[in-house]
């Protein structure tokens, strides 16, 4: 059960700058609606106060006028009444735990909240909050109790964030200006906050980020609906809030698309070490790998991006046939709307995140599904993508099969996938009922010929330093060796001397060097390495999913660990007589999503590059291709379709428009 705690203050009075006390406590309607609202949603609720006192309760917040009518007015009395015994007995603020509720709300109350606003257990609990990246709902006056907020070094946490509250016009008028220790708005513009003034005693709510702000008791149930919808994992309210938020086209300017980008990179780099606590929990990621293949990876995207995509987003003029001038022709790109991004989990961040990159530069909400087979990593986008980019632009839904399918069961407008072919074709047949297009991110058996003359030194380098990071668990990772003519002796001595040059004589005992995902996949690699002689590893612990770096010989093409992508340490040699059997090879199989090549031969690569199909096709390297930002990325047939990196995100997150322009005159 979800569960809220509501924040109230415990003054009975508040004095003002003459003197003279005034009544005060909670408005009856910013604490009845929210807590009905949230309570009929399923939250429990904790009501807490300075000290456990008993909250009080503005008596002319109960008032026929104030409501509207009796009716209202008794509404709101009686439902105060069935929730007293939380009111009068509250929780005793500086004991609360704010890590323990999903999200914190604090009713506004007549006057500036004075002993929250200077309240430090008040201040932590909304310093955690903010940091926990949970939501936070404020109404009217509440906003003063953020005054007491600070984070260590003294700094106020909300510096930044738009927001709205009771407005000096609205204290003007009702005779508080003068008399007030201080405005809420004037405390919170001179603390760096972005106010966002709406007309006095308007109803109005401002979202950002993790911040949720009403102006006036009338904002408190649309903020309360609008925080319960925030937290729902309900893929169709999920999809309906991303699409609203699209709707209203603010997703579309460049400074927004920039916004947000900015908003991923503070996130990369400052939560940089949770990040990689939850890969090495994950995977066994070593953190200079985890770093280098997830964190750094997609921060070279995201500037690569950054930095062209004011140029790539200009209207590209397109010529006008001589028939129909005079006329103009331009093409521009569109976002698509609201997009969703099923992510693996070998790579959970990268893979997550890279695609991410792509569809908010081009104008476009997400839905992030990470993998659950990587639940640290889950865990961490779940709390922190909303907490940098806000849940009106992206959503993390959690979860396996059952979420996966729901989600699945949506209209998007785009749908990203990376994984195997299996749940490929599951994701495009769902597609298909509602015409989405799709990207299918996917994998293969990735050959490397290695033909004669070639450096076998470098190239039993390259070819480990590719295929062994994350413990071979790499869509692009070398699957197997196709060794022409007499290459595969010599190279068999090479390739176990790059393996213990990389990782010692115990790649066990190598932090750097990762682990398998579970046992399912430990128990299905280990069964693949009877199918040839081993040259270098074979070494394997099941309670630590360990599984060496290791290289077979002698295999057969009909051997089982030819029969299906590997996607672990297990580097299998064939022996080919000539580069026509190599080839032969390859184009009788699926086609790669990379095809490596170890040659000095320019006529062996020409023939390469026309006689066969690939995603990828890459000369003298391992998986490198993906780092270079104007190549495109993506496989072809069995391997998969589409791409995306760089400018080609901007393609596959965008619809290409035609506009002809011919004046009437």
């Amino acid at each position: 059960m979800p569960s809220a705690l509501f924040v109230v203050t415990g003054a009975d009075h508040w004095t003002l700058a003459d003197g003279t006390p005034h009544p005060t406590g909670y408005w009856a309607e910013e604490l009845a609606e929210p807590h009905r609202i949230f309570r009929e949603a399923g939250y429990e609720i904790t009501i807490a106060t300075p000290g456990g006192v008993p909250a009080p309760v503005d008596q002319g917040s109960l008032s026929a006028a104030a409501n509207g009518g009796a009716e209202p007015a008794a509404a709101i009395g009686a439902y105060l009444d069935r929730i007293r015994e939380g009111l009068d007995a509250p929780a005793k603020l500086e004991d609360v735990d704010p890590d323990v509720y999903d999200l914190v709300f604090y009713p506004g109350g007549h006057g500036p909240m004075e002993d929250l606003a200077v309240s430090e257990a008040s201040g932590r609990i909304l310093t955690r909050t903010l940091d926990s990246g949970k939501p936070l709902g404020v109404v009217c006056h509440a906003p003063a109790a953020l005054l007491a907020a600070r984070r260590e070094d003294g700094s106020w946490p909300f510096a930044g964030y738009r927001m709205t509250s009771f407005t000096n016009a609205e204290e003007a008028a009702v005779g508080l200006a003068d008399k007030a220790p201080w405005l809420v708005q004037d405390r919170l513009v001179e603390l760096g906050a972005d106010f966002v003034e709406a007309a006095p005693f308007t109803p109005h709510t401002v979202t950002d980020r993790n911040l949720y702000t009403g102006q006036n008791p009338g904002s408190s149930a649309a903020l309360a609906h609008t925080l319960v919808d925030a937290l729902s994992t309900d893929p169709a309210t999920v999809v309906s809030r991303l699409r609203t938020a699209f709707d209203t086209g603010r997703t579309k300017p460049l400074a927004w698309r920039l916004d947000r980008l900015g908003a991923l990179r503070a996130l990369l780099t400052e939560q940089t070490d949770d990040l990689l606590a939850a890969l090495h929990a994950d995977l066994g990621k070593g953190p200079t790998e985890a770093y280098r293949t997830e964190i750094g990876f997609t921060l070279h995207e995201l500037d690569h991006t950054v930095q062209h995509l004011e140029e790539w987003l200009r209207p590209k003029p397109a010529a006008v046939p001589q028939a129909f001038l005079p006329a103009d022709a331009r093409v521009v790109r569109d976002p698509l709307g609201v997009v969703l991004i099923i992510a693996p989990w070998n790579y959970p961040l990268q893979l997550a995140l890279a695609p991410l990159v792509g569809a908010l530069a081009a104008g476009n909400t997400a839905v992030v599904k990470p993998s659950e087979l990587a639940p640290a990593t889950s865990a961490a986008l779940a709390r922190l993508l909303p907490r940098y980019l806000g849940r009106d632009a992206v959503a993390v839904v959690e979860g396996a099969v059952a979420e996966t399918t729901a989600l699945l069961e949506q209209r998007f407008d785009h749908i990203f996938y990376t994984g195997n072919g299996a749940v490929g074709r599951i994701v495009m047949a769902a597609a298909a009922k509602h015409l989405t297009p799709v990207t299918l991110e996917l994998g293969g058996k990735s050959p490397v010929v290695v033909e004669p003359g070639a450096d076998l030194t470098a190239t039993a380098q390259r070819i480990v330093r590719g295929k062994f990071q994350n413990a071979g668990q790499t869509c692009v990772a070398p699957d197997y060796i196709l060794a022409i003519g007499d290459t595969a002796a010599e190279l068999e001595a090479q390739l176990a001397v790059a393996v213990r040059e990389a990782y010692g004589d115990d790649p066990a005992a190598d932090p750097e060097y990762g682990r398998i995902v579970n046992e399912r996949h430990f128990d299905r690699l280990t069964a693949l390495l009877g199918a040839g002689r081993v040259v270098t590893g074979g070494d394997h612990d099941r309670a630590s999913h360990y599984l060496s770096p290791t290289v077979l010989a002698d295999v057969s093409p009909d051997a089982p660990v030819m029969q299906a992508e590997i996607f672990g340490p297990i580097l299998p040699i064939i022996t080919v007589p000539d580069l026509d059997d190599a080839i032969a090879f390859i184009n009788n199989r699926d086609k790669p999503l990379a095809l490596y090549a170890f040659t000095g031969s320019e006529q062996t690569k020409q023939r390469l590059a026309e006689e066969t199909s690939s995603g990828a096709l890459v000369f003298g390297l391992s998986v490198s291709h993906l780092a270079v930002p104007d190549l495109p990325f993506g496989g072809v047939g069995e391997s998969g379709m589409g791409r995306y990196h760089g400018e080609y995100s901007i393609d596959t997150f965008s619809h290409t428009k035609a506009i002809l322009d011919k004046p009437l005159n």
